[in-house]
């Protein structure tokens, strides 16, 4: 079944988010997942704090305000935890997303189809490894930013290194290619590369946008470059705990 469900993901240009990388990090789990990463003699693992779970002994842990300012803005904390290896001895540390439930997202910013750009959702960095700086993105456009799902202030994740977002739901990918379009629902945009163009368009007739419901938007994406989806974001979530009585 599995095998079929990646047959047809693959015929219509879409694909899962894989731990490409087994040398370098192993995700484990399901829901809640966890990140391991080995971390030989020098190395570093920076994660957003509370990630933690477990390291080996002599691992350093430092608290650094990279960023600062543009980290707030970009729905962040202003510190950053620094995990570091300074012995000889090979190490490692475990790291699990704060929000319950969430999956650990890969993304190799220096890939072809990111350009070491990736625009994301607010608070989505969790942790990266190698040169990755957390910046702020603006979209002033009224319509995008009040309807397109991604709000005036967003991440930007730059540099060559290897970013970790945090997202809840099941999370795809799909590379588009130079002017293909992906039209989304406005609250399953997680990500997409800086080289992709964000819009929104209309869902459907009016009685489509009062009884469709979708809203009266759908945000669109425009290639080239990677996108990636979620099917549940953290503020749905919350609000169907809430409306079942599941969380306060």
């Amino acid at each position: 079944m599995q095998d079929q469900d990646e047959k047809l993901l693959k015929h219509t240009g879409w694909d899962r988010v894989h731990a490409r990388e087994a040398d370098k990090y192993a995700i484990t789990g399901y829901e809640s997942q966890i990140i391991t990463f080995p971390l030989e003699s020098g190395d570093t693992v920076k994660g957003e704090p509370g990630v933690m779970m477990y390291l080996s002994p002599g691992i350093e842990q430092q608290c650094s305000c990279d960023g600062g300012c543009g980290r707030c803005c970009a729905g962040e904390d202003c510190f950053v935890m620094n995990f570091t290896n300074p012995t000889e001895n090979r190490g490692f540390v475990a790291l699990t997303p704060n929000f319950p439930m969430q999956k650990v997202v890969p993304v190799d910013l220096s890939s072809a189809n990111v350009g070491g750009k990736l625009i994301a959702q607010q608070s989505a960095f969790m942790a990266s490894v190698g040169n990755v700086h957390i910046g702020t993105s603006f979209d002033c456009n009224l319509k995008r930013c009040c309807c397109a799902g991604t709000g005036l202030v967003r991440q930007k994740l730059e540099g060559d290194g290897l970013a970790l977002i945090a997202a809840s739901g099941t999370i795809i990918q799909k590379t588009l290619t130079e002017g293909e379009t992906l039209i989304v629902d406005s609250n399953c945009v997680l990500a997409f590369a800086a080289s992709c163009k964000l819009d929104i368009k209309t869902a459907g007739g009016i009685v489509g946008m009062l009884g469709g419901g979708e809203g009266m938007f759908n945000t669109t994406l425009t290639g080239p470059g990677l996108v990636l989806v979620q099917s549940m974001n953290e503020i749905v979530f919350r609000e169907a705990m809430v409306a079942n009585k599941l969380y306060a």
